[in-house]
């Protein structure tokens, strides 16, 4: 049983608190109240819900850090990782399309990250009751056990996971270039949520990740929870993932990082 920092106790109440709606929400998605943000992009009443519980309560109990929301950013939010100040990295429901169908597989993350280094994060899918936190240097958990990446060491034994946005058309033809690559050598699948796709890396059930056009509230909480059960997360081209600049994340354990991003 670790010893759980209490910046994570905090990170655990909004994420729950937040839970409580979307749940609700979940059992009553007939009578949700849904906008188009852009092709395959989607706002709801849920998202928005989940928002402002985590706002609240992260402002309650941290009134001196900052927040970065994906349902209220700005261009300029970006200029707050440069701060000396702590700021919570909040994406209030990841996996939008997959709760608006009625999968199960979506999830609250909350990432903490002092001058852009990630310290923490807390990734909750309310529905399989799993709750993944990672603290620098605390390691990785789930619920009350310790997780870490997983031993397999040659690629073609592997499950790889990734995502692609229509939205995103021109990035198109060199994405299914890499999906054919690497899904001519082992499984690939396609889960939906970038945050819980981190944490089963994370929990060794997926041994690899990789996705373009990412938002850093899709994934700050991810990295931490990767990193700290022994894996490795880096961009495209091998360096580390920096919060600010990067779009394209690779993740995985260290024993089929090289021969995972060659294929790329």
């Amino acid at each position: 049983m670790a010893l759980i920092p209490p910046i994570i106790n905090v990170m655990e109440k909004a994420c729950k608190n937040a839970a409580k709606s979307l749940v609700r929400d979940f059992g009553e998605l007939e009578n949700l109240q849904i906008s188009k943000k852009d092709i395959n992009d989607f706002v709801s009443s849920a998202d928005i819900k989940a928002s402002k519980s985590i706002a609240y309560s992260l402002e309650n109990d941290k009134p001196d850090y900052l927040q970065i929301d994906e349902e209220n950013f700005k261009s300029s939010d970006k200029e707050k990782l440069n701060q000396d100040k702590p700021i919570f990295i909040i994406d209030p429901l990841d996996g939008t399309l997959n709760f608006m169908h009625g999968i199960p597989f979506f999830a609250i993350s909350i990432g903490l990250a002092i001058k852009k280094e990630i310290i923490a994060g807390t990734i909750y899918n309310p529905i399989l009751n799993e709750f993944f936190w990672a603290h620098k240097g605390s390691g990785s958990w789930l619920n009350n056990k310790r997780i870490r990446v997983s031993k397999r060491r040659k690629l073609e034994d592997c499950i790889i996971s990734t995502g692609f946005q229509i939205k995103h058309q021109s990035t198109l033809p060199s994405y299914f270039k890499e999906f054919i690559s690497i899904g001519s050598k082992t499984g690939i699948r396609r889960l939906g949520s970038a945050a819980l796709e981190l944490s089963y890396v994370a929990d060794g059930k997926i041994d690899g990740f990789w996705e373009h056009n990412l938002n850093m509230w899709d994934i700050a909480a991810g990295i931490i929870l990767v990193k700290e059960a022994g894996g490795i997360v880096t961009n495209e081209k091998g360096n580390s993932f920096d919060l600010l600049s990067d779009l394209s994340l690779i993740a995985s354990n260290h024993a089929i990082y090289d021969e995972f991003i060659k294929n790329l």
